[in-house]
């Protein structure tokens, strides 16, 4: 396999992961890849902007700091990087530089993480047990109630359900994890529960909060999948 086709089967496979994992689904892109091929849209879409607004699939990835799916960052992967020019190049590299620092990924203390949900708005004392924190989203019983409707209660990462395992006392339970949480920083931002909420279990919860911003849920799906070949 060239660097071209290579190319296309990684953009293909970007678009459905950007699309799980953002909700946004960029159909003009999609049919351009299909018609085009990967070089020739990436080149289009790597033309200067003509104004400084930010593209709803841009904005999208940024929320869920997964601009590792972008176009701009697969045209920069060292595998690809021939294929372009110097000035489209160095077109994706200052659409790169230019994502906010809270965007980019980067790895969050261990003693943070605890696979118990709690309350923002409670305090610790010192040395008091340490955990994930949620936001209202995920806190908010209509959000979780609509999410749970949709997507069920077994974990969307490693499929095991409580109820399955304990019986009735594991009934309906199961944490919600936000799949956009940097679209929290956005006045206008409107959640989707059935789209941004997803549900998962305590121990997958916290390992998709090892990173910052969260690991995708497709992410740490390939890691286990990984460590049992």
């Amino acid at each position: 396999m060239n660097a071209s086709e290579l190319l296309d089967q990684v953009l293909r496979s970007n678009y459905q992961r950007a699309g799980r994992e953002t909700g946004y689904w960029g159909r003009y892109y999609w049919r351009e890849l299909n018609k085009k091929g990967g070089v020739a849209t990436l080149k289009h879409m790597l033309e200067p902007a003509k104004d400084d607004e930010i593209a709803k699939g841009w904005q999208s990835l940024l929320d869920a700091g997964r601009i590792d799916l972008s176009i701009e960052y697969t045209a920069l992967d060292r595998r690809f990087s021939g294929l372009f020019t110097e000035a489209e190049l160095a077109e994706a590299q200052k659409r790169m530089e230019r994502v906010p620092e809270y965007a980019r990924p980067r790895d969050v203390d261990k003693r943070d993480l605890d696979p118990a949900e709690v309350q923002t708005d409670v305090e610790y004392a010192e040395g008091a047990v340490r955990s994930i924190t949620v936001n209202a989203y995920e806190r908010d019983r209509a959000a979780r109630a609509a999410c749970l409707a949709r997507h069920g209660v077994r974990c969307a990462v490693c499929k095991m359900s409580f109820q399955e395992l304990y019986g009735e006392i594991g009934r309906g339970f199961i944490h919600v994890h936000h799949r956009k949480p940097l679209a929290l920083r956005r006045a206008e931002y409107k959640l989707r529960p059935t789209i941004d909420l997803v549900p998962v279990c305590p121990n997958c919860h916290a390992m998709l909060h090892t990173k910052t911003p969260p690991l995708g849920v497709d992410e740490l799906r390939e890691i286990m999948a990984a460590r049992k070949r």
